[in-house]
């Protein structure tokens, strides 16, 4: 089969895909009658699943597959996804984006199941590079395993959602800003051919990017590195990962520990302005018995703090509002502080709240990412206490509201995460 023009299967130094969010106009399912409290309501349904399955993986209640631990669920909420071509003819697939998830797995022909894919569902059989993974090693490249020998992987979801099928070898293509595009030959993928979800999924798979070996990012250079806008745009186009050598590891660094397929920050405090709120060092430590510490994740939107550490930031907030603002009530979430009023009209000049992390690198929070308008004329703290969903081991979770607009790098080599810059895009 004739290449690619312009395609180059040298090593790549620098890979760079974009990232669309499912309530973005550029993703397929894109409801643009979906009003500001209903997007909301699923931020904060997807985010509290997702921190309790953290939870859950910390306190080891979650039972390992054959090749992976169980996922979250990520079908609902401001999930960031990445269209990457897989295969000869090279066929896109959305997937998930998730630093906490080690495998690359797609949907894959013959499947169950996979009725609502989006785009086209890639066929390994049609692929002149698809190359089956046998228990047993093959003898000579793309040879076929017999049915009993094919190396299976499952995985299932938090909301008994569901994905098995076999791991395989396949290129990867991506695109150039020349039209070109480069290869990167034998990745190590899942295809999924027996799917079990019970909603919409709204993605073709999942792009695992913590630090295991068969994680993309580890096989991929051992550094990535994305850039995510604001998530209330939803016509940003400006969102990117970047995978290899060449990823964006620019500006302030501070350290990470990989644990249990996660990714831990050293957070040594929080400011409002220039006021430090009085929070007890050993706060955000990991414990002994493997609760407490800080992760960043792409698999929630909101943040999630101990609760003493939420109550102090909120009554710091509340200070700072005065008795101007009226506190709304939100019955169904009443651990959620509302207020009547327009985070772009009211807000203005309202401090920066600031997360302190080790060595000395900070990630702030402006009015846009610390605040969300639930409706036309009622806001909200993007921040909620652990205790919201369900469990009680003290472990914080940075989400990606309060990611935005950061460039956030990871060298897997080192061990260093680098919040560079904040970005404004226009």
């Amino acid at each position: 089969m004739a290449k690619l023009p312009n395609a180059s299967t040298a090593k790549p130094k620098r890979l760079v895909t974009k990232l669309i969010h499912q309530r973005s106009v550029h993703h397929p399912t894109y409801n643009k009658k979906e009003t500001a409290k209903e997007r909301i309501e699923l931020d904060i349904q997807h985010s509290i699943a997702r921190v309790a399955y953290l939870h859950a993986r910390i306190e080891g209640t979650l039972v390992a597959s054959d090749h992976g631990t169980k996922l979250s669920p990520s079908s609902s909420g401001r999930t960031i996804m990445a269209n990457i071509s897989v295969g000869q003819p090279p066929i896109p697939q959305l997937v998930v984006m998730d630093t906490a998830s080690e495998i690359f797995w797609i949907m894959c022909k013959p499947c169950t199941n996979c009725d609502q894919h989006l785009g086209q569902l890639f066929d390994p059989s049609v692929s002149s590079t698809y190359t089956q993974l046998c228990r047993t090693p093959c003898g000579f490249r793309g040879c076929n395993c017999h049915p009993m020998d094919r190396s299976p992987f499952s995985i299932t979801y938090a909301d008994n959602s569901s994905a098995s099928g076999t791991l395989g070898y396949e290129m990867l293509v991506f695109e150039t800003s020349d039209e070109g595009s480069i290869q990167v030959p034998n990745i190590e993928f899942g295809c999924g051919h027996d799917i079990v979800y019970n909603n919409d999924p709204g993605y073709n798979g999942i792009l695992g990017l913590n630090n295991a070996p068969v994680s993309l990012a580890s096989q991929i250079g051992q550094k990535f590195s994305y850039c995510i806008g604001s998530l209330a745009d939803k016509n940003s186009n400006n969102n990117k990962l970047i995978l290899g050598e060449g990823a964006d590891l620019e500006g302030y660094p501070t350290h990470f520990q990989p644990l249990r397929g996660m990714y831990y920050v050293t957070m040594e405090g929080i400011s409002i302005g220039e006021r430090r709120l009085d929070i007890a060092p050993a706060t955000f430590e990991i414990k002994e018995n493997g609760a407490g510490g800080v992760i960043i994740d792409t698999g929630s939107t909101l943040t999630y703090l101990p609760d003493d550490v939420q109550s102090l930031l909120y009554k710091e907030v509340r200070n700072i509002l005065g008795a101007s603002y009226r506190k709304v009530i939100i019955e169904t979430y009443p651990w959620l502080y509302c207020y009547e009023g327009v985070v772009s009209r009211d807000l203005v000049g309202f401090p920066v709240v600031t997360f302190h992390f080790a060595q000395g690198a900070d990630l702030a929070l402006d009015t846009g990412s610390f605040f969300e308008q639930l409706t036309d004329g009622v806001f909200c703290m993007a921040i909620g206490p652990v205790s919201a969903t369900g469990v009680d081991n003290r472990s914080s979770v940075i989400g990606l509201l309060a990611q935005q607009s950061y460039n956030v790098g990871y060298d897997l080599v080192n061990q260093e995460s680098k919040l560079r810059t904040k970005y404004f895009y226009t």
